[in-house]
């Protein structure tokens, strides 16, 4: 098994080389009239970002024992200032309050407050209806919608696949930029996504496949559980025992193959529909995964899966009818990427095959201590699982089929205390490939 190569920087602060310590923690609540430091104060934050979420939401919990939701008073209007340090990387957000979620009576007259937050860009676009046409590519349209409304670029890391005309009536952006995703896939045509970072400086448009690719496997950080040891010789803890800093403390494997979903969905073989509605014209189209949307992964979990004696290839097992409305007037124009959707009949139902193998293939829950240039959305990391036998004497053993590359797509982080920590969601759409295996799943 490799050894964890945790490559974040370290300030100088006795604190960026502590497992699970954050360090200058601030926070204000700010009024119309006020802004209050409520540092003091604070029970915990949550805060989550997510791979098809585009901007920051979490909760505070404070205790109020000075009578402060009344004399401010905090009705939900309020925004809210948080900035703190961990490992060197400085974080500061403010984010609009919307709703005080709950007061419970504690202690001595003092109550736990719970406060809802969310971006203020959240705020801009339930304000925000427009009716605006746009042409280019999708990734330019995301792009040019979203700079419009929230004054903020997008990192585009994968430009669209797709090109379109659409005109959006009475749409909020956000939406609008829903609308487009759910038309496009990147330029290697696999899935897109619009996210944040907590640690990021802006949002991030990227598909997939440049998820995977982005860091070569032998680079990716190391997800592992590992014992917390000091071998440290001149007793700086841990300065120099970078192997319990990032490391995983606990996780559970929360779904593996939900075969009947993938098959019910038609994200395996599937009989397309696709509907011009613009010539008033339809074909009719069959779909197969390992012919037209590949997996990514080492392993293929149901390359030689069967059903009746049938395998999923041989044109007999019919389990769904999906219906693709394509207008290529209104929204897709005609020879402007290499992907040529247009004669691509079947370029939607590739991204909800890929959408939902990756969904629903593996999905792993993992606790681990909090390494901000290692640990957000849209990332990568390789897990390393033990497998569930005993090893022998010396032997470090590494469970080869769910051990592997993973996307880090859900990602809360929890402050309590001076305690740091996160909780990740990881998914894959395939497995790795075991010595000695064929390479498919079985019957």
């Amino acid at each position: 098994m490799p050894p964890p190569n945790y490559n974040a920087r370290q300030g100088n602060d006795l604190k960026d080389s502590v497992p699970k310590k954050h360090r200058d923690l601030k926070v204000s609540i700010i009024t119309r009239v006020a802004e209050v430091e409520i540092t003091d104060l604070i029970i915990e934050i949550s805060l989550f970002e997510a791979i098809d979420s585009p901007f920051i939401h979490g909760e505070l919990k404070f205790a109020d024992n000075s009578g402060l939701v009344t004399a401010l008073p905090i009705i939900g209007q309020e925004e809210v200032k948080i900035s703190f340090t961990r490992r060197g990387h400085k974080v500061e957000k403010t984010f609009a309050c919307t709703r005080v979620k709950g007061i419970e009576q504690m202690v001595n007259n003092a109550a736990g407050v719970v406060l809802t937050l969310t971006s203020k860009k959240h705020l801009t676009n339930a304000v925000s209806l427009f009716s605006k046409s746009y042409t280019g590519l999708a990734s330019d349209i995301i792009q040019q919608v979203h700079t419009n409304f929230f004054k903020e670029e997008i990192e585009i890391k994968s430009p669209s696949g797709s090109a379109h005309n659409v005109v959006f009536p009475f749409c909020k952006p956000y939406a609008a930029i829903s609308q487009i995703i759910k038309k496009t896939f990147g330029d290697d045509g696999t899935p897109y996504f619009l996210f944040e970072n907590l640690f990021g400086e802006k949002p991030i448009l990227q598909s997939m496949q440049n998820m995977l690719e982005e860091t070569k496997e032998d680079q990716l950080p190391v997800l592992t559980k590992t014992m917390s040891n000091n071998k440290d010789d001149i007793g700086q803890g841990s300065r120099h025992t970078p192997n319990t800093l990032g490391r995983m403390y606990s996780y559970s494997i929360d779904k593996t193959a939900d075969t009947l979903r993938l098959l019910s969905s038609g994200s395996l073989i599937n009989n397309t529909v696709r509907l011009n509605i613009a010539n008033h014209s339809y074909s009719e189209n069959s779909f197969n995964y390992e012919q037209q949307a590949k997996t990514i992964a080492d392993l293929d979990p149901y390359k030689l899966y069967e059903v009746d004696e049938q395998k999923l290839d041989s044109n007999l097992l019919k389990t769904s009818i999906s219906i693709e409305l394509h207008n290529p007037i209104a929204f897709e124009s005609e020879g402007v990427t290499e992907l040529n959707t247009q004669t691509d009949a079947m370029a939607l139902t590739k991204r909800r095959s890929r959408l939902n193998r990756l969904n629903n293939i593996v999905r792993v829950s993992a606790y681990a201590d909090s390494d901000p240039e290692n640990y957000r959305v849209g990332k990568c990391v390789n897990l390393v699982i033990p497998p569930n036998l005993p090893p022998l004497e010396g032997e470090v053993l590494k469970d080869e089929l769910l051990s592997g590359v993973y996307i880090i797509s859900r990602l809360r982080h929890y402050i309590k205390g001076e305690d740091y920590t996160i909780s990740m969601e990881l998914i894959r759409e395939g497995l790795s490939k075991p010595k000695g295996n064929r390479g498919g799943g079985g019957k």
